[in-house]
C-alpha cells in the first residue's frame, strides 16, 4: 500500500473573505490550507496546529498583522515558522516593509498578490521549514540514541575506551547539528 505524503500546512490570515478564498484557491493543490479571520484566531490555531508557512495580512481590525507576527514570534512553536506579510500596494513604502521585518516577518508581498509569486514563496519557505524539521528530528533521534548508549554503559558498568570515544563523537555530531538548526 502506498502511503500518501501529507501536504505541508499553510495558514492564511485575513479579515476579508475574498482574499482568504483567493489565496486558498491558489495554494490548495500543493498545501493543506487553513484560514483565519483575525490575528487572535491565528494565534489560537497555532496552539493546536503546526504550520510550514503563515501568510498574514497587515490590515485587520483588532490585532493587526504586525502585532500578530510579534505575538507568534514569542511562542516557542512559531518562533521559526516562516511568516509572509502582505498589504495593499497603497501601503507600499519603506516604513511598512521595515515594520513587517521588525515584527518578525520572513518576507513581504504587496497586493494584489501575483498567484505564481505567492506559490513560489510559499513553496520555498515550506521547503526551508521541512528541512529544519527533518534536522530537528535527527537531533532528537541522536539524543535518544545517546541516552540509550549512556544507559547501556551505566547498566553494564563498562569503562570501555572505544564505547566512550563513539559516544563522545555522537555527542559532538548532535551538538553540531543542533547548533546549525538554532
Amino acid at each position: 500500500m502506498i502511503q500518501e505524503v501529507e501536504k505541508p500546512h499553510v495558514l492564511i490570515v485575513d479579515d476579508k473573505a475574498a482574499n482568504r478564498t483567493a489565496f486558498q484557491a491558489v495554494l490548495e493543490k500543493d498545501f493543506t490550507v487553513i484560514v483565519a479571520e483575525s490575528g487572535m484566531e491565528a494565534i489560537e490555531l497555532c496552539r493546536n496546529h503546526e504550520f510550514a508557512v503563515i501568510v498574514l495580512d497587515v490590515r485587520m481590525p483588532g490585532m493587526d498583522g504586525f502585532e500578530t507576527a510579534e505575538a507568534l514570534r514569542k511562542r516557542e512553536t512559531t518562533r521559526t515558522t516562516p511568516i509572509i506579510i502582505f498589504t495593499s500596494a497603497y501601503d507600499q513604502h519603506m516604513d511598512q516593509i521595515n515594520r513587517a521585518f521588525f515584527s518578525g516577518a520572513t518576507d513581504f508581498l504587496f497586493s494584489p498578490v501575483e498567484p505564481d509569486l505567492l506559490k513560489l514563496k510559499v513553496r520555498t519557505y515550506a521547503q526551508f521549514y521541512l528541512r529544519h524539521e527533518a534536522l530537528r528530528l535527527q537531533v532528537q533521534q541522536l539524543n535518544d540514541a545517546l541516552a540509550g548508549l549512556h544507559a547501556e554503559l551505566a547498566r553494564r558498568g563498562m569503562a570501555v575506551t572505544e564505547i566512550r570515544k563513539r559516544l563522545d563523537k555522537a555527542e559532538q555530531s548532535a551538538s553540531e547539528i543542533k547548533r546549525q538548526t538554532s
